[in-house]
């Protein structure tokens, strides 16, 4: 029985209820992880390379302007033990415990944590344990990238979050744990290399379109920004498209429509993608008509830990679920939202394609058709809640 042909009938077997069956070799995993407190997505490529997008740990104990959302799955359970623990049930066996990517998309602390509100400190090296410097304990990783290493003070911006630790856990890491650490190189295609069969999956790739304002073209990296004066963090995001086969997944960090990188990004991309992440999560500023009308996802999934009207915001959700920017079916998929927003804009909500638990796409070997799978985010089981697919990739 050929790989491709198995994992379709161990996909089609998945059932509400029971764990979601692990990745097999030839899929494409996408993970949503929901802790309530911040971003954080986990990639299990289609040889068993392993990446992380950022690893959230925003401010939970200390009254905050926005009031968050309940804590995943428990009040008592750091988010960086949540994204642990998920991670070593999902992670494949030639893994080795480690992961071999890690991206900080950029300076902000639902993105990489708050020293404000560590959990200890490192015995060793003496900086704060929060989000990836408190996941690095637990999960270690071969290579982090971000948008300005070895660089930081001279990079760190006005809208940056206040975060040495971050600059502290990085240098020593790299000096005394082993860690590699690369700046995100806009215009490549090489950074983000499969590790393990790579000759066998020439159909995956991971294109960098842009980090720290500047943007790839398709030509050259241009700088999106007017002046310097003008550079906001949220704009700074590491900006990539994952492409297996004719499917295509973008991820861009914070950096939305109140930023003038999202819409040169979408312009140099330049197709349709099957799914992507929103942009910061799904502001009323972000996933602006000229943008989606050149991405026309099929999947949008959206992180969200604050209880704002503005995130996501309610007519944004209500443009890209219509016929306003492109036509055809949109499943828009919430890792979080409150009863209050939902009860608000019941009318729009009902028409979203899930909320509430961990967000999982799984593309299947060759890379022609993915499903969906929310799964329950009360507990450590990862127990199935609601399947849909197959989607065809155009």
């Amino acid at each position: 029985m050929s790989l491709s042909l198995l994992a379709s009938i161990v996909a089609a077997a998945v059932t509400v209820g029971s764990p979601l069956p692990p990745w097999q070799e030839g899929y494409l995993d996408i993970h949503a992880i929901n802790s309530g407190r911040g971003e954080c997505t986990f990639f299990i490529l289609p040889d068993g390379t392993t990446m992380l997008v950022d690893a959230g740990e925003s401010y939970k104990r200390t009254p905050t302007k926005y009031p968050y959302v309940p804590a995943r799955p428990d009040e008592q359970t750091p988010a960086h033990e949540v994204y642990a623990n998920y991670i070593h049930h999902f992670m494949p066996r030639n893994s080795r415990g480690a992961l071999d990517y890690v991206l900080i998309t950029h300076y902000h602390s639902d993105h990489f944590g708050t020293e404000a509100e560590a959990y200890g400190t490192d015995p060793d090296g003496g900086y704060p344990l929060t989000g990836i410097s408190a996941l690095y304990n637990k999960v270690p990783a071969r290579k982090l990238i971000d948008r300005s290493y070895p660089e930081y003070e001279s990079v760190w911006l006005p809208s940056s979050s206040k975060a040495t630790f971050y600059q502290e856990f990085v240098r020593y890491a790299v000096a005394r744990k082993g860690l590699k650490a690369e700046s995100f190189r806009v215009g490549d295609k090489n950074q983000f290399r499969l590790r393990h069969r790579p000759c066998k999956y020439r159909n995956f790739s991971i294109f960098n379109y842009a980090a720290s304002g500047f943007v790839w073209d398709g030509s050259q990296v241009v700088d999106a920004y007017s002046s310097p004066d003008k550079r906001r963090e949220n704009g700074m995001s590491c900006c990539l498209l994952l492409s297996y086969g004719k499917f295509d997944y973008y991820t861009g960090g914070d950096a939305g429509g109140n930023t003038p990188v999202a819409l040169p990004v979408a312009r140099s991309i330049g197709r349709p993608i099957e799914a992507m992440k929103a942009d910061h999560h799904c502001s009323y500023h972000c996933m602006k008509s000229e943008t989606m009308s050149i991405y026309r996802p099929q999947v949008v999934v959206t992180q969200v830990f604050t209880v704002r009207d503005i995130q996501p915001d309610y007519t944004v959700v209500e443009r890209m679920l219509s016929d306003e920017d492109y036509p055809g079916p949109k499943h828009l998929y919430f890792t979080n939202l409150g009863e209050e927003q939902r009860n608000l804009h019941k009318d729009i909500y009902e028409r979203t394609a899930g909320m509430n638990g961990h967000v999982v796409i799984r593309v299947m070997p060759g890379g022609s058709e993915f499903y969906v799978y929310l799964l329950d985010d009360s507990d450590f089981e990862y127990r199935v809640i609601q399947v849909d697919g197959p989607f065809k990739c155009e």
